[in-house]
């Protein structure tokens, strides 16, 4: 194909060229052919996808047209080569040629541009602007120069290449060593992905086996709540009942189909109209609220309204309400408040008849004998539903444990701390008892001190508050010593029971024994309220109490009785005590009975 037909175009422009019989080319600055019009075979080569016009045109004609261009372009100048040589070898096949080459110029990206046309001789045409031969090594030199030049320009630049070029390689030769890097982090962070992946499967399979025993803690809630013959309902934040137990139903007109209904919808049969009212003021500070309330059936129950507590958020989300019957205790109560009452009346009665002194003194007596008998039974007439209660609380707190119910383990050990408390009381009135009537006889026997007092450590250590810490220390290195353990062992758990009482939740209680040859020494120390210092020499009295003591339960007999059994067992105790700062109680016993060798 031509070069004519290659680079033929539309152009507005070309088309003038060719309708003007114009024969030529346009070319960059670097001889690169980017337009042709007319007829260019009778000049150039007949070469396909050639744009190069030095190597387009004849041999002997090429190097005077680049140098002519250059000239061109430095000079801004038109320049005509004239009677230029083409064709054959033969002089008959040659033809004489003008070649005119305009610089053209453009605010385009292209730069300069040259327009080159090609003249075929007819006559010998004259222009202020030839070249003549004479001029063609003028030309030539000066085409060396600026290609000298451009050569010294280019070798600049490949410098400057070069040492790009090395500041690539140094680039690459980092990015590759970081490429190396990081693949060695991201094989780190599959193999840990690989790692993450099994401890997901380890966690997917535990929350699995929790999934299981959640449905199995459920299923025993639900059997709680079943066979629980006490009234009991649960409702959540918005009075929404979500269980109850049987006992419930006479109480409250329940039915299966009320499970998420609001229990201000649901009718009651026991005269109290502030359970709602008591269930959101539980939700809202948290406080047990009790009451007392009368069914439609005539007994009284004891309706106990507490907070439901999410362990997580450590917030009331619910209420749980139990009622439960105390008609008989009531009953009992009134029966209680009639002989107090009676009692009160008689001892009235004696102060008031000075005349029946006498009379008065033997019905005294004969009060007294029936109040010991009165205490002896009464104690032992409560103390079987009290080992009940205990066991029952007991077994609770064992369930609850299991089913990591907070709200139950609480009743547990409110219920344990009561029914301590009541067996204390009644323990402390029969041990009184006991001690008026002179029926106390020590029984000696040899045992285990440490051992003893480590088990007493432990039992109180369970009935004291959460963060209390009962420290038992031992010092020497006997064990054994002779004396009553029965007694030895009620002093010393009604000190302990002392400091648990009188101390902060979050006090250390010490406990220490120290055997000698002769004698055994207790000391049970607390940082506690202590004892006002009026009050310390009335501390072993009966019935007796420190004006600082408040609202604690209490009987005052504790400390009069472990004074009594300890002059039993031929011992001594005293005490050191500071309000605000802790009580300290020393027992020194001797190891044998006084006498005993």
């Amino acid at each position: 194909m031509a070069v004519s037909r290659i680079l033929a175009t539309d152009d507005g422009q070309t088309a003038i060229l060719e309708a003007a019989g114009l024969n030529g080319v346009c070319t960059d600055q670097h001889l690169a052919v980017v337009k042709a019009f007319g007829n260019t075979t009778a000049y150039l080569k007949d070469e396909n996808f050639i744009f190069d016009l030095s190597r387009l045109l004849p041999d002997g004609v090429s190097l005077i047209v680049k140098a002519a261009a250059y000239r061109a372009l430095e000079s801004h100048q038109r320049i005509t080569l004239s009677e230029l040589n083409f064709g054959g070898s033969g002089p008959q096949d040659q033809h004489s040629v003008n070649i005119v080459i305009s610089p053209l110029f453009s605010d385009s990206a292209d730069g300069q541009q040259l327009l080159i046309l090609f003249i075929t001789n007819k006559r010998k045409a004259k222009d202020k602007s030839l070249i003549g031969p004479g001029e063609m090594k003028q030309l030539t030199r000066q085409h060396l120069a600026g290609l000298e030049r451009e050569l010294a320009e280019v070798k600049n630049n490949l410098e400057v290449a070069y040492g790009l070029i090395n500041s690539s390689n140094e680039n690459i030769q980092s990015f590759n060593e970081e490429l190396q890097s990081a693949n060695e982090e991201m094989h780190s962070a599959n193999e840990e992905l690989q790692s993450v992946n099994e401890e997901l499967q380890t966690v997917n399979r535990e929350q699995q086996q929790t999934n299981a025993e959640l449905t199995e803690s459920n299923d025993d809630l639900n059997n709680y709540f079943r066979s629980n013959i006490n009234g009991q309902l649960f409702v959540d934040h918005d009075l929404l009942l979500k269980r109850y137990s049987p006992g419930a139903v006479k109480l409250i007109n329940l039915r299966e189909s009320d499970i998420g209904r609001s229990l201000t919808h649901i009718t009651t049969n026991i005269k109290l109209e502030t359970l709602v009212a008591d269930i959101k003021k539980v939700m809202q500070n948290g406080q047990t609220v009790t009451r007392e309330a009368e069914s439609a059936d005539g007994k009284i129950y004891q309706v106990m309204t507490m907070p439901y507590i999410r362990q997580n958020t450590n917030n009331a989300d619910g209420a749980i309400v139990s009622f439960y019957d105390i008609s008989e205790l009531k009953k009992l109560l009134v029966a209680l408040d009639i002989s107090n009452r009676s009692l009160t009346e008689s001892v009235a009665a004696i102060e008031l008849s000075r005349e029946q002194v006498s009379q008065s003194l033997k019905k005294e007596k004969q009060l007294n004998v029936m109040k010991g008998r009165f205490v002896s039974m009464a104690s032992h007439e409560f103390k079987t539903p009290l080992t009940a209660i205990q066991l029952s609380a007991e077994l609770i707190a064992k369930i609850a444990l299991e089913l990591k119910h907070p709200v139950v383990k609480k009743c547990t050990q409110t219920i344990k701390k009561a029914a301590k408390n009541l067996s204390n009381i009644l323990n402390d009135f029969l041990s009184l008892e006991l001690l008026e009537t002179g029926r106390i006889d020590p029984i000696w026997s040899e045992f285990d001190m440490v051992q003893l007092a480590a088990d007493i450590a432990e039992d109180m250590q369970s009935l004291s508050e959460k963060e209390q810490q009962i420290n038992y220390r031992h010092f020497g290195r006997s064990h054994l010593v002779t004396l009553n353990p029965s007694l030895l062992k009620n002093c010393i758990i009604n000190l302990i029971s002392n400091a648990i009482k009188y101390s902060g939740s979050d006090s250390l209680i010490g406990f220490s024994t120290k055997i000698t040859p002769s004698y055994l020494t207790i000391l049970i120390s607390d940082n506690g309220i202590g004892i006002p210092k009026e009050d310390q020499k009335h501390l072993f009295e009966a019935f007796f109490r420190a004006h600082n003591t408040g609202n604690i339960p209490g009987t005052g007999l504790g400390l009069n009785i472990v004074m009594r059994y300890i002059a039993l067992m031929n011992g001594k105790i005293r005490f050191k005590s500071q309000v605000n700062v802790g009580t300290s109680f020393t027992i020194i016993l001797p190891v044998k009975p006084v006498g005993n060798t």
